[in-house]
């Protein structure tokens, strides 16, 4: 990477600057702040009063104040960018918006402690250029950004001092290493090696030879974009490289935002869309504000949210869960939905951000528009195929209701091994689960949780598709699926995903790998037939079903070809049968009991085929429903399945003679 020419900093401790000349006498107008006019602090004071952000507001104001102090003046290690500086930013911004409202000096003198421990560091973020170049991916980010609003929020609190050192710090460790990183993905060739920062107090040996490219396709890019759009916005006409940065900023908005799909779907799942959005519309929001610029129409933002709100899968051990493929069932955050209903007009935005969020941020108080009245869609169910290819079927958005998802679609970031897998849950409970956020680290023993076998797939042979070996971190497999067919009736879908690709990667014998499902969501009732072809060999074929287990609550029981799952709250009773019979295994998957027990049912088609499918019927029900019952018939390539759910009549007839089974709900 081509060398830059770098404001410098010394003798930091002794209080000893060497400032570059533009930042000597530096003043900023504070009328105008980035994200709001100091005309609007008492609109802002009224806002924290509303029976929407009491709790919140309360949180701010009872902030263990002593314990901060504490781990300010005594607890920080100065190479521990990772955890410290993050939570030495997260004291600045919370005290910096709490003075700004109370104008109470104590919490002034909080932050200006949190600012200086922060000037302390050498360095802003724990990853490396050339073994030498700090580059800027979470934490710089963050603390630019920090920084920033400290500088607009605690206004003439601050002594011209500590302005100064922010002016010449801020470049230096902040808007430098996110213009580095930013760099290095839109010029690859040019990046000599990135890695971790041996001096940090995070250091592990990670091949990241390709991480420039794996990156440029993730959150952490969104992340230091955003900061440094806002360092160039704020430094504009005061920095001679802040058009520069502003420039690069534009490049990568350009070459990133295509990851949203057009109807707003995020394939890296929601928790990473929460982080990515959150960043953002940050910077949207200023740089609209500030340069009279608006990008964000690159992006389908009333999608996103509705992204975010057709993925809600609340249970009882998950209650602000989404639907959980790969690492990202995480909710989202207030300010996203306020955001968008304040920019669209969007009262279904304003629905899920004043019901539906995870959690409220500072910028969720600035951003909300009282006017904007919060519009609930309403139907008996939901269907949504978004184009990053999953599959979501849902009565609603509460604890009670009951979700199916399916993960079709392509590679992404920080996804697992999970092609056509299936979930579901039910009366606050996940029945068909996938487990929660596995490790990052393929050194870890529990790595495994994130391969195929460790899904709701299929198994060939007790194999499962293709995944890499985590040597570079949780970046995207080369495995894919398709949906090749759906139906949509008044009260079912029926979807066929086609998972060859990905098994074929790893099995040459695989002519055909396929999954359909039918889900009558009034009837809480999933059928899923799953059918294998394969070119010459005769194949065992295997359809595994994992039940959530963090409370040690679940329960599996089998008898015959039917079988019980479950949980406290509710069960998930089921039927099989296959081409040649089909054998129900009870198992538990193979990690150290320290981390974690992952009960699960193998549904094993008997004897070895070269053409074999599995039928698995399955209804959801409460624990106290003794009447419901599924009974699976077959004669030769036609099942017929039959049962009683919740007073509901389930009749069905299955044709597996071609590959793509037919499926007659009658």
């Amino acid at each position: 990477m081509k060398r830059r020419d770098f404001i410098r900093i010394s003798g930091m401790t002794s209080g000893l600057l060497l400032l570059h000349p533009y930042c000597a006498l530096f003043q900023k107008d504070y009328s105008s702040g980035l994200l709001f006019d100091r005309d609007n602090i008492d609109t802002l004071r009224e806002r924290v009063k509303l029976p929407l952000f009491k709790e919140y507001w309360e949180e701010l104001l009872n902030a263990d104040l002593h314990e901060d102090r504490s781990f300010l003046e005594k607890g920080i290690e100065y190479n521990n960018q990772l955890r410290h500086l993050a939570r030495v930013d997260s004291i600045l911004q919370r005290e910096a918006f709490v003075f700004m409202l109370t104008e109470d000096e104590k919490r002034g003198e909080m932050a200006r402690l949190a600012l200086q421990q922060i000037f302390i560091f050498k360095k802003w973020d724990y990853f490396i250029e050339a073994g030498k170049d700090v580059i800027g991916l979470q934490r710089a980010p963050l603390t630019t950004q920090s920084v920033i609003f400290a500088y607009d929020w605690l206004g003439d609190f601050l002594t011209q001092k500590e302005k100064n050192i922010i002016m010449t710090q801020l470049p230096e460790k902040g808007c430098e290493p996110c213009y580095r990183s930013l760099y290095g993905m839109l010029h690859q060739d040019e990046v000599v090696g990135w890695g971790f920062d041996p001096e940090s107090s995070f250091y592990e040996e990670r091949d990241m030879r390709n991480w420039p490219k794996i990156l440029s396709r993730t959150n952490l890019r969104a992340v230091p974009m955003s900061a440094l759009g806002l360092g160039a916005i704020f430094l504009k006409g005061q920095h001679p490289r802040a058009d520069e940065w502003l420039n690069v900023v534009k490049q990568t908005y350009d070459d990133f935002v295509d990851l949203f799909e057009p109807d707003g779907s995020y394939p890296e799942g929601t928790g990473y869309c929460r982080y990515t959005s959150g960043e953002l519309i940050v910077f949207l929001h200023a740089l609209q504000r500030k340069l009279k610029k608006d990008w964000s129409d690159a992006v389908n933002w009333p999608g996103v949210m509705d992204f975010f709100l057709m993925t809600r899968m609340p249970t009882k051990s998950h209650p602000y869960g989404h639907v959980n493929f790969g690492d990202g069932g995480q909710g989202f955050g207030s300010e996203i939905g306020f955001w968008v209903a304040r920019e669209y007009n969007d009262g279904m935005a304003q629905y899920a951000a004043q019901e539906q969020f995870q959690r409220h941020k500072l910028t969720s108080i600035m951003f909300y528009e009282p006017r904007i009245k919060p519009v609930k869609p309403v139907k008996d169910w939901f269907y949504r195929h978004f184009d990053i290819g999953w599959v979501v079927l849902s009565t609603g958005f509460e604890l009670d209701d009951f979700v199916v998802a399916m993960r079709s679609g392509g590679p992404a970031n920080h996804e697992n091994a999970d092609r056509n897998s299936i979930i579901m849950k039910y009366a606050g409970e996940n029945l068909l689960v996938d487990n929660w956020h596995p490790p990052y680290s393929h050194e870890h023993p529990a790595w495994t949780l994130r391969t195929s076998p460790a899904h709701n797939t299929v198994l060939i042979d007790g194999k499962g598709h293709q995944y890499h070996d985590g040597m570079e971190g949780t970046n995207a497999s080369d495995a894919e699926a398709k949906v090749v067919k759906e139906t949509v009736r008044d009260d079912y879908a029926i979807v066929w995903s086609d998972s060859t690709q990905a098994y074929s990667l790893v099995n040459e014998n695989v002519n055909n790998v396929n999954r359909a499902f039918l889900v009558m969501p009034k009837s809480r009732f999933l059928l899923v037939v799953d059918t294998l072809e394969t070119k010459k060999d005769e194949a065992a074929f295997t359809a595994r079903w994992f039940v959530e287990n963090e409370d040690d609550a679940a329960k599996i029981m089998t008898r015959g070809d039917g079988f019980v799952i479950e949980r406290p709250m509710a069960k998930l009773i089921g039927a099989c049968a296959g081409s040649k019979g089909v054998k129900l295994e009870k198992a538990t998957f193979p990690v150290p009991k320290e981390h974690g027990v992952f009960p699960h049912l193998d549904v094993h088609a008997k004897g070895r085929s070269k053409k074999v499918s599995i039928v698995s019927a399955m209804a959801a029900t409460t624990r106290e429903d003794n009447d419901s019952e599924l009974k699976i018939e077959r004669k030769g390539d036609i099942f017929h399945v039959t049962g009683l759910v919740g007073g509901n009549t389930i009749e069905v007839k299955i044709s597996v003679d071609e590959i793509l089974p037919k499926i007659s709900v009658l």
